[in-house]
């Protein structure tokens, strides 16, 4: 007797969801993938740390063993899942050419916080967008577990968590339907953890705790400047999702607040939410005109690009710049 195939019938904004086919289809695969992602920073960090560049972490991921090694890892599989969304949302793949600059290379080979810091916080605002638009109460839980790793590479990350805490009741009220306590899913692994590493700095000293917020209203300004991508997806949101919208301009807020503090991680974070949050099967001309703001986006990376001291150290070591 023969079966029908299930089919997934699955709408222009709504986000991946565990039904479809992953991409690679196979685990090997998606591991390949991955590994040959991160083999590139891998190398690069090899001649960085011959000519002498000492990459250094901070919070959790400064206790990791093979720091740099993790770091290329990470880069990798952040890589690897944003190929997966792109391709499986049948989205052109040269959206994504703004992180074909130095700056990747220099957050992927060498800044273990700070990519694991975008990883984290990239992937949890693409949950909770996935709540917001698609309905889908899955993705508060994703995105609360997500932040909870972003608290572990940066307790100031708490702020996201609080941030859409407070939207997810609003977006859940306005869709008309029961819901979940969503504030708590998304809010508490992330006050959870925050609590637990102030209890292990209080009790082992060398965690590298430090909550201080320190506000940088100008670096917000200066992040969103070199990110037109992130913006253009910003305009999409408030005219076709504008309950989405919250959620999605929340890292500017974090910005704002000082996190994170890095320019460099700040053009990383609002590129990679953007590209998680272009609608899936985009029409032609919004895909040509994404696709056009994402190459003057990577024209202005490279002539004015974003800088922080340990970039500026990596280019003066590594390049002689």
């Amino acid at each position: 007797m023969a079966v029908a195939q299930s089919t997934v019938v699955t709408g222009r904004w709504q986000r991946w969801t565990w039904a479809e086919e992953r991409w690679p289809r196979s685990v090997g695969a998606r591991w390949l993938l991955r590994i040959g992602l991160a083999l590139p920073f891998a190398g690069l960090a090899l001649f960085a740390s011959a000519r002498g560049f000492d990459a250094r972490a901070a919070g959790l991921p400064a206790l990791l063993p093979a720091g740099t090694l993790a770091c290329c890892l990470a880069t990798g599989a952040l890589l690897a899942a944003l190929a997966e969304r792109l391709i499986r949302w049948e989205v052109p793949v040269r959206i994504a050419v703004p992180l074909l600059v130095p700056a990747m290379a220099f957050a992927g080979s060498a800044d273990l916080t700070g990519i694991l810091t975008v990883a984290f916080l990239a992937l949890a605002l693409e949950a909770f967008v996935q709540f917001a638009v698609a309905g889908q109460t899955e993705g508060a839980f994703r995105a609360g577990l997500l932040l909870a790793g972003a608290v572990l590479c940066s307790p100031v990350a708490v702020g996201y968590a609080v941030a859409l805490g407070l939207v997810a009741p609003f977006v859940a009220a306005e869709r008309g339907r029961a819901e979940p306590a969503t504030w708590a899913v998304v809010a508490f692994p992330a006050l959870a953890t925050l609590a637990g590493w102030a209890f292990l700095d209080w009790r082992v000293t060398d965690l590298g705790f430090d909550p201080a917020v320190a506000p940088a209203f100008g670096g917000a300004l200066l992040a969103v400047a070199h990110a037109p991508l992130y913006v253009a997806v910003a305009v999409l949101f408030a005219v076709r999702r504008p309950r989405a919208l919250a959620g999605y301009l929340v890292p500017v807020l974090g910005v704002s607040l000082g996190l994170p503090a890095s320019p460099v991680t700040a053009y990383l974070l609002l590129t990679v939410v953007a590209l998680v949050a272009v609608p899936r099967s985009p029409s032609r001309r919004l895909a040509t005109f994404l696709g056009a703001v994402a190459l003057a986006q990577w024209a202005l990376a490279l002539s004015w690009p974003p800088g922080s001291a340990a970039y500026d150290d990596w280019l003066r070591v590594v390049w002689g710049l």
